[in-house]
């Protein structure tokens, strides 16, 4: 009989139980789930009727016997038996059918009831068998809830966005406790169990297998839906992600437990991968993909094409490889790349790769390249010797990749300041600038040009370098107080540059002198100068050993200038050192002296001249050789025993060079530099008391600088030419007089205090006077 409320449904129940048994159950069915609870719940209460579930009837993991449970139920006593619909539907509508024909014809001593859930269907074709059985059967009347979907997974990991059941007897217990509310918060259930969809294939309930962990996570979380491919993480990976989101639920909020942040992930990579977490790396890398790294076009770029964290590292290396040089984003994305590479671990793997892949570009390739390893650096000597590239080009390819070579390449000017000469040869001074600036290109490209090689032919007549001062004069009339002496071997005037750029980063002031060292330019005839310091000297001997005696260059392997890169890493060095202990007082200014220089062109040029016939073998690569006579070759000295060519020729029976040489006496070996080096005071300030210089009549340009400090001997250079200062009130305000500027024009100066660069590039501006003119005559 229909049941239209529970009041009704229970007074039909207590009337049945209070008479005599009837011999058959009573069967109390509802369509609702909450309904069905109340109608549990009130059962449970009722201290006189023994409820019994078929949950607790149930193995842990598998289903359970009906016949046997329904034999607890049919003695005397008062029953209500639980959850037997459920564990029923799961077999299909027929065994639901058969099941509902048994119940209602099952005999039973006591009281037996039987609370089911949406089988009114099944019972009611029941009814017109017998005019009795509509009365053994409550249907109590309510809205239908919505069965709830079962997913079937062999692991608890899959179960992701739904409510997991560890077993089937937790399942069957679920059902009985059932409720809409649940339903509409959990419309479907997982439940880990080895059992398969197919044994369930005619159940009422739908019975599905638990999507993977991935597909689990793509329907629970959006993020993961819109940005992530299966392909970018095992399944493993896919767990350990799934436990994370459990516990902090999105991506965001897990990337700020772990690094602090969500918004800067790429500052994280390089202690993602020491950390050597596989999970953390996966998850950094991931991380980056759905939310972003804004500001890093190039690892934007390089995100979007790797599909998993195994090949993240390999398209950092390669993927710039794939842009133009010529594109308007390349220069960012090469520094962006630069910046990611120098926090990696070192790949040698990948480099070669790169180093291999590069060749396409062919004479471009150079800008691809970078200085973080040997093998980029032999493969940027290579494009040098390879193909063409002028000196500016060079320097505008080494401005962003090669910054050493770039500050080693940049033209040091032999002025007044540093190279001090008679009256009737200023000229060499600037026939020496570009000599060391042809040196310096020819050494990187790694060729001798035909007019260079003229050059340094009529050199090795006239000697030039006479015309400079002795070493030893120049040292004998230094300031040597509180000065500590650094004898830098095989020092050359070509690194001065480089030297005066790395000085001004650490904050020194250098004073360079030029001389030239005695010949042949070898160590043990170099000495000279050492009487003059009382103090230690510190001996720096790296330079000259891997000139002569490197473990890895060998010029007979390897013909390209891969050396310079250790050369110029050798003097930052030593130049850190010296800022150290400056700066920490130990003396108040260091002073760098050179036995003598050395060159690589002589090396390169590889001619031993069979004329050269002396006793004697060639000694130092025969860059000189012990002669007891003066052999009169027109390109050779003849001094302190020893005859000294000043070509790149080299006398019979000298050890091959394997580096460079010296030795000699070309310009690149004999002149050599004295370099002394002061602390910058913090707060020097040397400008223009007015940078526009307006030309009035006849009188000579002029213009005046402030100096916060005061100064001594100030020289303004400007177009390389010197021009001495007037002291105007004080020793802070000096006038110079330029009366060679007549022009309109921008200019730029370097300003010197003696021997000591105080600034570079200071802007002025010259411009002539305009005056006014009426545009009317005035009447008569």
């Amino acid at each position: 009989m229909n049941c239209k409320d529970i009041h009704y449904c229970f007074s039909e129940i207590n009337s049945y139980c209070a008479g005599k048994p009837t011999g058959r159950a009573l069967i109390v069915n509802s369509e609702n789930y909450t309904l069905y609870q109340d109608i549990r719940s009130q059962l449970e209460a009722d201290r006189s009727k023994s409820c019994i579930y078929i949950s607790q009837k149930s193995s842990k993991n598998g289903l359970p016997d009906v016949d046997l449970i329904l034999n607890d139920v049919v003695d005397d006593g008062c029953f209500a038996l639980l959850g037997l619909s459920q564990a029923i539907m799961l077999r299909g509508a027929d065994y639901v059918n058969q099941m509902m024909g048994t119940l209602l014809e099952m005999p039973v001593r006591g009281h037996t009831i039987i609370l089911l859930d949406h089988c009114a269907q099944y019972l009611t074709k029941y009814f017109s068998i017998h005019p009795d059985i509509s009365k053994r059967v409550l249907l109590v009347e309510s809205t239908i809830s919505v069965l709830p979907r079962i997913h079937l997974a062999s692991r608890k990991e899959d179960c992701i966005g739904y409510l997991p059941l560890n077993c089937m007897q937790r399942l069957f217990r679920y059902f009985e406790l059932l409720t809409d509310a649940q339903i509409e918060a959990h419309p479907e259930v997982a439940v880990v169990t080895e059992y398969r969809p197919s044994l369930f294939r005619n159940a009422l309930y739908s019975v599905t297998m638990c999507d993977g962990i991935y597909e689990g996570l793509q329907k629970k979380y959006p993020e993961i839906a819109a940005g992530t491919k299966y392909e970018y993480g095992t399944d493993e990976q896919w767990s350990y992600l799934a436990e994370e989101l459990g516990k902090y639920s999105s991506m965001s909020a897990i990337a700020q437990e772990a690094f602090g942040t969500s918004v800067s992930l790429i500052s994280f990579l390089g202690d993602v991968i020491d950390e050597e977490n596989e999970n953390k790396r996966w998850f950094h890398w991931l991380a980056m993909k759905l939310l972003g790294v804004k500001g890093n076009l190039y690892l934007e770029m390089v995100l979007q094409n790797s599909e998993s964290v195994d090949d993240f590292e390999e398209h950092i290396y390669l993927d710039l490889l794939a842009i133009s040089c010529a594109d308007k984003v390349f220069r960012q994305c090469y520094s962006e790349r630069r910046r990611l590479i120098d926090v990696l671990p070192e790949n040698p793997m990948l480099i070669d790769r790169y180093c291999d892949k590069v060749g396409v570009h062919q004479r471009k390739a150079v800008y691809y390249l970078t200085d973080l390893s040997d093998k980029e650096q032999l493969a940027f000597m290579e494009c040098l010797a390879t193909y063409s590239y002028t000196i500016q080009e060079i320097l505008n390819i080494t401005s962003v990749s090669f910054p050493a070579l770039n500050l080693y390449l940049q033209r040091f000017t032999f002025n007044v300041t540093n190279t001090k000469l008679p009256d009737a040869e200023i000229d060499l001074r600037e026939v020496l600038t570009d000599y060391f600036q042809q040196y310096k290109y020819q050494k990187m490209i790694n060729k001798i040009s035909s007019s260079f090689m003229q050059q340094v032919e009529e050199f090795a007549n006239s000697r030039p370098y006479n015309k400079l001062q002795p070493r030893s004069a120049i040292i004998s009339k230094m300031n040597k107080e509180n000065a500590q002496l650094y004898f830098f071997d095989a020092l050359g005037v070509e690194y001065l540059a480089y030297i005066q750029a790395r000085c001004e980063h650490y904050g020194l002031f250098t004073e360079i002198s030029i001389a030239h060292c005695e010949i042949p330019s070898i160590t043990e005839k170099n000495k000279e100068f050492l009487h003059y310091f009382t103090s230690s000297v510190y001996d720096i001997k790296e330079l000259d050993e891997m000139k002569h005696h490197s473990q890895v260059i060998d010029y007979e392997q390897c013909k390209l200038p891969v050396h310079l890169f250790q050369e110029l890493q050798i003097i930052d060095s030593e130049l850190k050192k010296i800022q150290a202990r400056l700066k920490q007082g130990y003396f108040e200014q260091a002073i760098i002296v050179s036995d003598h220089g050395a060159s690589r062109l002589a090396v390169i040029h590889e001619q031993e001249n069979e004329k050269l016939e002396l006793a004697e073998k060639g000694k130092h690569s025969g860059r000189c050789c012990p002669s007891a006579v003066d052999p009169k070759i027109p390109y050779a000295s003849y001094w302190d025993g020893y005859s000294i060519l000043a070509n790149y020729d080299r006398f019979k029976g000298g050890r091959k060079a394997n580096v460079e040489v010296h030795g000699g006496a070309s310009l690149e070996e004999v002149i050599v530099p004295i370099i002394v080096l002061t602390k910058k005071p913090a707060d020097i300030d040397i400008c223009f008391v007015d940078p526009v210089i307006v030309l009035k009549g006849k009188e000579p340009a002029s213009i005046m600088i402030y100096s916060n400090i005061p100064l001594k001997e100030p020289i303004l250079i400007v177009n390389e030419k010197p021009y001495y200062g007037e002291f105007c009130e004080d020793s802070k305000h000096v006038k110079f007089i330029m009366p060679e500027l007549k022009r309109t024009k921008d200019w730029s100066a370097d300003f010197f205090d003696g021997e000591k660069k105080l600034a570079t590039d200071l802007e002025f501006h010259v411009q002539k006077n305009t005056q006014e003119q009426t545009l009317f005559k005035k009447p008569f």
